[in-house]
This record gives C-alpha cells, sequence and structure tokens, in this order.
C-alpha cells in the first residue's frame, strides 16, 4: 500500500507500507522468467521425490493424486505464464503439500 500525501507547499511525499508478501511478489515479477525455470524446475523435483516415497509406502492412490496435481498445476501455472502472484502461490502450495506427503510417507 502506497500512500501519497501533498502538502500546501506542493511537495509530494510517498511512502511505501507494504507488507513482505507484496516485496516478495514485486521482486518475482522483475525476475519473472527466473522464477518460472525455478518454479518448474523445483516443483517438479519435489512432485517426483514425492511420488517415489508414495510408491515405496504403497500408499493409497489419493496421495498421488494430489501431489501430481499440484505439481502439474504449477508447472501449468509457470509454462502459461500466469500473473506471478499466481505463479508464487502455487509453488508455495506445491513445496508445503509435496513435502508433507514427503514426510507422511518417509
Amino acid at each position: 500500500m502506497s500512500t501519497t500525501t501533498i502538502s500546501s507547499n506542493k511537495s509530494i511525499i510517498v511512502t511505501n507500507n507494504l507488507s513482505w508478501y507484496e516485496k516478495l511478489i514485486k521482486k518475482a515479477e522483475f525476475s519473472y522468467f527466473g522464477l518460472i525455470a525455478m518454479t518448474i524446475t523445483i516443483g517438479s523435483i519435489l512432485g517426483g521425490i514425492s511420488a517415489m516415497y508414495i510408491f515405496q509406502n504403497d500408499a493409497p492412490i489419493w496421495q498421488l493424486g494430489i501431489a501430481m496435481s499440484i505439481s502439474m498445476a504449477n508447472n501449468v501455472a509457470a509454462i502459461g505464464q500466469a500473473p506471478a502472484r499466481w505463479v508464487v502461490n502455487l509453488f508455495a502450495l506445491c513445496v508445503v503439500l509435496n513435502l508433507l506427503m514427503i514426510v507422511i510417507n518417509l
């Protein structure tokens, strides 16, 4: 959120009260294609590792479905050049869910 104040002597004061999340999104928008490469690579690696542990543990198939669905959603958003906010949010969800599946199936 930016606040702009115009005083009577025509000076303009701009203050940036951005949260850490908004700052992260601004940085991601600056290096968008690097973000795409990183999310595709890391998301796919984590999805593959979680699939390996799910298969090793003979876990229910719904766990594999969740892990692969979120990994594919992450890749679709990145390859389809969705807005940076979507890519960052789906990547964070992908990391959290795949790590959860890995920990469950250790």
